[in-house]
Formats: structure tokens, sequence, C-alpha cells
């Protein structure tokens, strides 16, 4: 089917969004650095912990002012990427054989065989679900040697990076706790983490006859006969706000009328989508 050309930005507002929150975040870090010109620090575990979460948000906004003028174009024949003053990349379909959706860093990596020539497409781009379905039609996964890969993980980093907010709430509730305050707010603060580590599943493996789900506290097999699709969606932890990347979301459909939803794997959610479609599918077929 012929595609007309495309263009795909990042949002209007959003190199002005960027701006205005590095400033913030930037202010913010010179007051914290001032404080040590005032006394030693009593807490240092509380400040570094503070100190990080605002440099790792400087760091982000100043990341995506810089790209704020990138532009994608999709035509039939190939993807440019361009960036103001810089020569264009262009990728032709047939030579992107690795699509890898990297939930935690929020972005889409397109690269060529030998990997050196590479794009990067972050999910904060407007009508992004769009140039994900796209780029999903028009690349084929590469050909593989040996048998099919069959168990698809999370990274260390992609389960403990949600804990970031929740041990920065622990260490301020601590910090009330030792100064008399009620210790509801550091229980609740270590029932925070647990559930952010223990709800989502961090292992998925094919098994001849069913897929096996595996939480880090329960695992949960399930019979390919009881799969009644595998799809992939994009979901948004903000979905009313325009400038909030969604994440490829892999959702499983079963005959209970559940729904388990599977994001943030190291492998990224088309090798996952891909393989466990092909596997339930074979699967049923069996039965």
């Amino acid at each position: 089917m012929w595609m007309a050309t495309e263009t795909f930005r990042y949002p209007r507002r959003f190199k002005t969004m960027t701006a205005v929150s590095g400033v913030v975040f930037a202010a913010l870090a010179i007051m914290l650095l001032m404080w040590l010109d005032i006394g030693p620090v009593r807490h240092t575990e509380l400040f570094v912990a503070i100190m990080l979460t605002v440099g790792t948000s400087l760091a982000w906004c100043v990341t995506m002012f810089r790209r704020a003028d990138d532009e994608v174009v999709l035509d039939e024949s190939s993807i440019a990427y361009r960036v103001p003053g810089r020569p264009t990349l262009i990728l032709s379909w047939p030579e992107i054989t690795r699509v890898r959706a990297r939930d935690v860093l929020q972005r889409l990596d397109l690269s060529d065989v030998t990997g050196t020539r590479r794009i990067v497409l972050a999910y904060q781009m407007e009508n992004f679900a769009r140039l994900r379905q796209i780029i999903r039609e028009r690349t084929t996964p590469a050909t593989t040697t040996g048998s099919p890969q069959r168990v698809f993980a999370k990274s260390l980093g992609a389960i403990l990076l949600p804990l970031h907010w929740p041990v920065v709430f622990v260490i301020v509730a601590a910090w009330f706790w030792r100064h008399g305050s009620s210790p509801l707010a550091l229980l609740f603060g270590i029932a925070w983490g647990v559930w952010v580590v223990l709800s989502p599943p961090w292992r998925v493996r094919l098994l001849d006859d069913a897929v096996a789900v595996d939480w880090l506290a329960w695992s949960r097999t399930i019979s390919y006969g009881d799969v009644v699709a595998v799809r992939i969606k994009e979901l948004k932890d903000i979905p009313d706000k325009e400038t909030t990347g969604g994440v490829a979301t892999v959702m499983i459909e079963t005959t209970r009328g559940d729904v388990i939803k599977l994001a943030g794997f190291k492998d990224g959610s088309f090798a996952l989508y891909r393989a466990l479609d092909e596997a339930s599918k074979l699967g049923r077929s069996r039965v």
C-alpha cells in the first residue's frame, strides 16, 4: 500500500516546557548547594537523594530542550531524522534491522545491521502512537539463527527505577520519625516501595504449551489455549497530557476475562510482542 509523506515533531509548547522546567530544577539545585555554606548537612543520605533526583531531572530537561526542534519524516521508502544545522540521517525501511522500545528511557531505537547508523525517537513526540504504528508495519525483524528467543526479562535497573519516589518518601518519613513523628508515614512508604517492585511482571517464559509470567513473589502459567489474543497498545501514565510519552504495552487477554500487561522489558516491546504472538498462535494450532 502506497504511503504519503508524514512529518512528526515535538509539541509546540514542548521546548518552552523543558526550558522552564530546566530553570526551575537548576535554581533548586543552586539553592540546595548554597545550604552547604550555611553549615554541615545533618542528614547526608537525604541531601544526596534529593540532589540525585534534581540532577537527573535537570539533565533530562537539557537533553530534551536540545531535541525540541528535531523532525522525523516518513515516506514510502525511508525514515529521515532532521536536526537543525546537521546533516539529515536517512534509513531506508529495508536497512532497519533492529527496532527496540526502551521504555525505561522513554524512546524507540532504530538501527541498521552494523548498529552504527541509529535513529532515536522519543516517546514525547506528537502523535507518537501513529509514528510507532507505521514503523512496526514498515519494518521486519532481523533473521535470527538458532532457536527463537523464549525468555524475556527486565533488567535490574528497570525493576528498581520506579523506586526513586518511594525511596525519597521513605528517607523523608524516616527523618520525621526520628524527630518524634508517627511511624505510619514510614510504614506507608515501605509498603509503597514493596508494591511498586512486586506489582509488575519481571519475566516472561515461552514454554512449549503455555506462557509463564513471573512476578518477583509468584508466577502464573497460562495455556496457549486460554490465550484469547495478544495485542500491543500504547498506554500513557497521564492520558490527557499531550507531552507525556506512552509506553508500548504488550497485553495478554485470557479466557478468564483478565488482561496481563507487560512493558519495560530489556529486549523491547516489539520483540516480546512478536515472539509471544507467534508462540500463542502456534500453541493454539496444536490444541
